[in-house]
């Protein structure tokens, strides 16, 4: 059964205001003390923890408070209530991932078919070089054009001159996203704490019959966002948290230094399709979800493949 978090703090409130309840906590505190005579120890100190508890628990919050800060450790608040910056990834499997670039980790690198280990190697961390600088460079975050993984592609690639056409007017639609993770920073703030994001994949790799490497790269990136103005703050050290769930499947294949991309799918979690399509990522925060009751749930850390199909599908994403 769920749990309103309106509904618990609103009941609480009623109790402290209920008729007769400074009469009843008298007779309870005379009872403890006779307890406390007769020696019941362990007795006295669950009934004072609790009595700790619950004045904290009824002291002095607005009467519109949706949350019940005090009244429950936020490690153990259900995970319908909305993170804080407290406690950003609680109740997300991200929270035991990897902070930023630390979680693309490169295969071990061999001589295969022709290719040095060092060619390889080389490869392969072109290849980070081209996720940190679309997905975990605070640059690209906050919408610069992603010049170091420009650099990274041949100038006669199609995602090139996509991104290229992308930024030659600025934050137009969404078909950046398909490459980069972007964010207006007139509305969200990326929390820094983590490395820019929690991140968790895999990059495997072969030699095509021209004797070239085809890398591929399955990465999900996990990001945590307070509003850059208006935030919630849920409680005294804590401000509300949204988070976006991209995941981005890649074939890149490496000649003469340069990346080609063979193929590449995007999934954007959390990113309100009703928003203008104006290049950027627009989370939903807590009060946004009751206009995603007639979307479809998903749950982004559960999709294995993701369908290439635009960023900006209408679906209300679970553990966000």
């Amino acid at each position: 059964m769920s749990i309103d978090p309106a509904d618990f703090a609103a009941r609480l409130r009623a109790e402290q205001n209920a008729p007769g309840r400074e009469e009843t906590l008298r007779r309870e505190r005379v009872t403890r003390r006779r307890k406390a005579l007769l020696g019941a120890g362990a007795g006295i100190l669950l009934l004072g923890g609790f009595g700790v508890w619950l004045a904290g628990a009824m002291g002095g919050r607005p009467a519109d408070e949706p949350f019940a800060p005090r009244m429950l450790d936020e490690a153990m608040w259900p995970d319908a209530w909305p993170a804080t910056t407290n406690i950003p990834f609680r109740g997300s499997p991200a929270a035991a991932w990897e902070n930023g670039a630390l979680g693309i980790r490169l295969p071990q690198s061999k001589a295969v078919d022709g290719l040095t280990d060092l060619e390889v190697s080389t490869s392969l961390g072109a290849v980070r070089d081209f996720l940190i600088a679309t997905n975990l460079s605070s640059q690209t975050l906050y919408g610069s054009k992603p010049v170091g993984a420009l650099n990274l592609l041949a100038p006669g690639d199609p995602a090139r001159r996509e991104l290229d056409a992308a930024f030659t007017d600025p934050g137009t639609g969404r078909g950046s996203l398909q490459f980069l993770t972007r964010f207006d920073r007139d509305e969200v703030q990326v929390l820094a704490s983590e490395g820019m994001a929690k991140t968790d994949g895999t990059m495997t790799y072969e030699v095509t019959p021209a004797g070239e490497l085809l890398v591929q790269a399955d990465y999900t990136f996990v990001y945590a966002l307070v509003k850059t103005s208006g935030a919630k703050q849920i409680n005294p050290n804590g401000f509300e948290v949204a988070r976006v769930v991209v995941h981005r499947q890649l074939d890149i294949l490496v000649r003469d230094g340069k990346l080609h991309l063979q193929t590449h799918a995007t999934a954007i979690a959390n990113d309100d399709c009703t928003a203008p399509a104006d290049g950027f990522i627009h989370p939903l925060f807590y009060d946004d979800l009751k206009k995603t009751k007639k979307w479809a749930s998903v749950d982004p850390y559960a999709e294995k493949h993701v369908d290439a199909s635009a960023p900006g599908a209408c679906v209300r994403p679970t553990r966000t």
